[in-house]
């Protein structure tokens, strides 16, 4: 299984959890932070979507707040 599996599947479970009406607010609190980082994990692990070079210079613009 590769690490993009496992992600996924914990992702999965997280939010299965998340969904639960019988998760306290306390613990809500601490899945949802651990959710967010799977989801940051499986950003950097998935394939970028391939764009134009065109592309990749106004994102790198837009990032840097360019016009």
């Amino acid at each position: 299984m590769s690490d993009l599996e496992r992600l996924t599947a914990l992702r999965d479970r997280l939010e299965a959890v998340l969904n639960d009406a019988q998760t306290t607010p306390r613990d809500l609190s601490t899945v949802s932070r651990e959710y967010r980082m799977t989801l940051a994990a499986i950003a950097d692990l998935a394939p970028a979507a391939k764009g134009s070079p065109r592309d990749e210079i106004a994102a790198r613009r837009a990032k840097r707040g360019a016009s």
